[in-house]
């Protein structure tokens, strides 16, 4: 073996390290799992692209309207400027970061039940199901929530 080839085969080695650490250093990519969504049972969300992050909006409530017929408001806001905005159309996720194949991370959900604004993961565990971890500060101790794709939604219920 020459001296030129005892040299390149520890480059070649050195270098395809250094090419595998750059390339698991970039941010993992995610395609977002556009569409419908049913929460709870009790919300629709509409789950779309934002600059590269996972957002999501209100698009079906069970019940969009109080029993005098006027739309359901964000009451329960901490902000009180804000608390006569429709649920309708809210954006209640946003800024959920691809980290891995169908896997996001470092995002916000406001729950308009309690006003209050959670830390939230979320990863599709199948074409149809998206599993999202919704805490405070430590994942162990939130709670998850499970979103269906494409549900069967009363017309009657539907924002707009």
């Amino acid at each position: 073996m020459s001296l030129l080839t005892m040299v390149r085969w520890p480059l070649r080695t050195i270098s395809a390290g250094l090419l595998l650490i750059v390339i698991h250093s970039f941010p993992a990519s995610s395609q977002v799992p556009e569409g419908t969504w049913l929460l709870a049972n009790k919300i629709a969300i509409q789950v779309f692209d934002c600059s590269g992050l996972l957002c999501g909006r209100i698009v079906w409530l069970l019940r969009p309207r109080l029993p005098d017929g006027q739309p359901d408001l964000d009451h329960h806001n901490p902000d009180p400027a804000l608390q006569q905005r429709p649920l309708c159309g809210l954006t209640i996720i946003w800024g959920l970061q691809p980290d891995g194949p169908s896997h996001w991370s470092s995002g916000s959900l406001y729950d308009p039940e309690d006003g209050a604004t959670y830390d939230v993961t979320a990863e599709l565990t199948d074409p149809n199901t998206i599993s999202a971890r919704v805490y405070r500060g430590t994942p162990l101790l939130g709670r998850t929530e499970i979103l269906i794709r494409d549900p069967p939604l009363g017309s009657d219920a539907h924002c707009g």
